[in-house]
């Protein structure tokens, strides 16, 4: 299917031909353009002849020769994501409460996203020609749901129709030079134990092309009456986990898993250049470095403040958190503090900021001529909360005072 061209970029080399918004672009050098891969894809040769549609439905062609130096300039309409077909017992969209930003609805399951932004897929919704076409264009790495990899279970807790070996899709990748990161999300008397063992046996197999592996505990909330009934990881199964995944190369569990199990977040040298931050693993390990290497440069900025800073956090980085107020009042004396935020929205069990409301924090923090520090990722590239509040709309509530600390620790702001 043609894809629709959003703009051309000033000056580029699109600009100079006769393409314009709104045309169709149906191909490059013969090869199909169905989406904006397909676009970078085909648009790196020396030479490219495009056919494409005019508005009005006619036929053209036009010969695009490259100088390496300006870009092609061809801006595509915004790609419209494939989503799951699946129905996982676990899924955590179907636990979710009404009235949030409705992108979060959304089950993306797009192996076009799990290329260029890291997001996992399932690969149960893929045809041949996708598998052919992800070998052609060698979109390495990938990332990719496993949970597990015995194909019974598998079908079981995700529930599709059709039959669908994950063992031999990785297989069939791996064969043709295609690598990947995988994930595990571990459900107490489903794939945990000796599932999760021979899991892990199978991941880490010479034959499979696997980077990494995450090991990461199920995420309820307590919209769950309708839905299987699931046991979450408590301590006495992450200590479990963790004694099972020490076993295995390159398999690393979330940082909420050694915090259930009372254990002590690793060094930094263990999670290898962060394979699956992304994931909420190593996030508390890389927070601390930063903060490490950032700390004089935080205190400097604080330091002339008259107010007071209070971080607001989830349950599951609070003690960090605490541990770097401590250290900040250290130098000065009693400058910050730490709140804790309940999360009532979604049910007490989860415990990440990135899904804090605003409703939660709000009737949560009490003020006293102080700063409220948020992680960044309380909001999203458009500065929006979970449940739709803005971040300046939050800033006027809290005395049009508002600090954002990056997630990592790296930059902050003061406003």
């Amino acid at each position: 299917m043609p894809i629709t061209i959003d703009s051309i970029t000033k000056g580029s080399l699109a600009d100079r031909s006769k393409l314009k918004s709104s045309d169709r672009i149906l191909s490059i050098n013969r090869n199909e353009v169905n989406d904006f891969l397909d676009l970078q894809f085909y648009s790196a040769d020396e030479i490219l002849k495009i056919t494409y549609f005019d508005n009005a439905g006619k036929k053209h062609k036009v010969k695009i020769i490259q100088d390496w130096e300006l870009p092609v300039g061809i801006i595509p309409k915004e790609h419209r994501c494939r989503t799951c077909t699946n129905n996982c017992i676990f899924c955590f969209v179907d636990q979710m409460p009404g009235k949030l930003r409705n992108t979060l609805y959304i089950k993306d399951d797009d192996y076009r996203f799990s290329f260029v932004f890291g997001n996992f897929i399932t690969l149960t919704n893929l045809s041949e020609k996708d598998f052919i076409r992800m070998i052609d264009q060698k979109l390495n790495p990938l990332y990719i749901s496993v949970h597990t990899t015995n194909p019974i279970l598998h079908k079981k807790m995700l529930r599709y129709k059709k039959d669908f070996n994950i063992l031999e899709k990785l297989n069939f990748l791996s064969n043709n030079g295609i690598e990947f990161h995988t994930q595990i999300v571990v459900i107490p008397g489903w794939n945990d134990s000796k599932e999760l063992e021979s899991t892990l046996i199978d991941l880490t197999s010479p034959e499979l092309n696997t980077l990494s592996i995450g090991i990461v505990p199920i995420g309820l909330t307590k919209f769950r009456d309708s839905l299987t009934q699931l046991l979450p990881v408590n301590s006495e199964h992450a200590a479990q986990i963790l004694k099972l995944s020490s076993k295995f190369p390159r398999t690393y569990c979330s940082d909420e898993i050694y915090l259930l199990a009372n254990k002590q977040i690793p060094p930094e040298d263990f999670y290898d250049d962060y394979p699956q931050l992304e994931n909420g693993i190593g996030m508390i390990r890389l927070l601390l470095e930063n903060w490490k290497l950032n700390k004089n440069d935080f205190l400097s900025d604080i330091k002339a403040m008259k107010e007071k800073i209070v971080f607001i956090t989830g349950t599951l980085a609070y003690s960090t958190i605490m541990s770097i107020s401590a250290e900040i009042n250290q130098a000065l004396a009693e400058k910050t503090r730490v709140v804790k935020v309940i999360n009532h929205a979604f049910g007490d069990t989860v415990t990440v900021a990135g899904l804090l409301n605003s409703s939660d924090i709000i009737d949560q923090i009490n003020l006293k001529n102080e700063i409220p520090a948020l992680s960044s990722n309380i909001f999203n590239n458009d500065n929006i909360t979970i449940d739709g509040m803005s971040k300046e709309k939050m800033k006027k509530i809290f005395n049009g005072k508002l600090a954002i600390i990056d997630e990592e620790f790296t930059d902050w702001t003061f406003s």
